[in-house]
């Protein structure tokens, strides 16, 4: 009697999830048996005929947004409260780092020590065909060379505000800075009755005092304050349109606050991001790794620096799947018949990001590796769908 199944297909399909990339996920079909063979209890042997795939793992990443304050002392900050009555001004330059935001993330990469190997029988090569989804590189192996650029970041790129021209951050507003004197001499002789005069114009050039600048920016401060009271009270009988009115007097708290920051000093915030990834063990206790450390006056130093405080990261398995670790160990007894493909069973897992001892993020993942790696039966179901992140079982049809 001919198979149901014959009958709906020519050709008998399954595969297996072996990429990491969501753009070539497909569904896995097993009719008829296959063996499937882990490379880590033994090499297959270089006569049979298969194919290779492996099993994904977990990396961590984390991305700190750090924020670098620098604070610019105002050159007439001396002479604030003098013309101006003003009292609080940054008094001293200083650069203040904080971490602003903190971010964790589970991305998966393929795992060195999960490859396996499909055995395709001479019964299959005969009477079935096998479509088996890999990545575009044709095999799982490939992703390595994704998860190498990931790991090469290293510290992460940053990016900063663009800082403004110069190593100053005020603009010089008072031109020339040089003060010219013009001195008139006169010169009276005498002889006999008769007086002569001899005038003589001398000019020199000397530099402003500090005192002088600061006066004289003030005195603009006042005339601006004057010139937009003078708008805003229509004192020059012009019938400015709204939209001019607008522009003239936003146009003069620029200018004015431009010349207040002479006083009051300056501040400039400036963004940088900093990844860092990590790969958690097998390890059932967990693990904690130090990433970095963190200076409010240096910023993000090497984990190796002698100031600071310590950047970890740590990752502790929530043991939700201790029957299920019992079930597969006691099932895994070498040369037990055929078996079908091998899948992983994640482990929930939580991690926590610190900065000495306050918590910068925390979250709940499944984490692969922290899990079990078990196998499907070498002949039961016609459809599986793993997932594209951990490499366990989403769905199951049997037919």
């Amino acid at each position: 009697m001919p198979n149901p199944i014959d009958m709906r297909s020519s050709s008998i399909r399954f595969s297996a999830f072996c990429v990491l990339s969501a753009l070539f996920l497909v569904p896995v079909l097993l009719y008829g048996q296959s063996n499937v063979v882990p490379f880590k209890s033994g090499n297959p042997s270089p006569e049979a005929d298969g194919i290779i795939y492996s099993l994904p793992r977990n990396l961590v990443r984390i991305e700190l947004l750090v924020t670098k304050t620098e604070s610019f002392k105002g050159p007439y900050a001396e002479f604030a409260k003098k013309y101006l009555g003003i009292n609080t001004v940054i008094n001293d330059n200083a650069t203040v780092y904080t971490v602003e935001d903190a971010f964790i993330s589970v991305l998966a990469e393929t795992d060195p020590d999960q490859y396996y190997f499909v055995e395709i029988g001479e019964k299959s090569k005969k009477s079935q065909s096998m479509f088996i989804g890999l990545n575009e590189q044709g095999y799982i192996s490939s992703f390595a060379g994704i998860a190498d650029r990931h790991r090469n970041t290293g510290a992460g790129k940053q990016g900063t505000l663009p800082p403004s021209s110069g190593n100053s951050p005020f603009i010089d507003l008072l031109q020339p800075s040089m003060l010219e004197r013009v001195d008139t001499i006169v010169r009276r002789i005498s002889v006999d009755t008769t007086t002569i005069e001899e005038i003589f114009v001398r000019k020199s050039v000397s530099e402003k005092t500090t005192d002088q600048m600061a006066r004289e920016a003030a005195e603009l401060i006042r005339k601006i304050d004057d010139n937009k009271f003078s708008l805003i009270t229509g004192y020059q009988e012009v019938n400015y349109s709204k939209d001019a009115l607008e522009f003239m007097i936003g146009e003069l708290e620029k200018t004015k606050k431009e010349y207040l920051a002479l006083f009051t000093g300056k501040s400039r915030k400036s963004v940088s991001s900093h990844v860092f990834y990590v790969t958690p063990g097998t390890n059932p206790d967990g693990m904690l790794e130090t990433l970095c450390r963190f200076s409010r006056l240096e910023g993000i130093l090497p984990r190796t620096a002698a100031g600071g405080e310590s950047v970890s990261i740590s990752v502790f398995p929530l043991n939700q799947i201790g029957s299920i670790r019992s079930f597969v160990e006691g099932r895994d007894i070498p040369g037990k018949k055929k078996r079908g493909f091998y899948y992983r069973i994640p482990e929930k897992a939580g991690i926590r990001l610190t900065v000495g001892n306050k918590t910068l993020a925390e979250q709940n993942a499944m984490i692969s590796q922290l899990g079990v790696v078990t196998f499907l039966p070498s002949a039961v179901f016609s459809k599986v769908k793993f997932s594209t992140l951990t490499g366990g079982i989403e769905a199951v049809v049997t037919e």
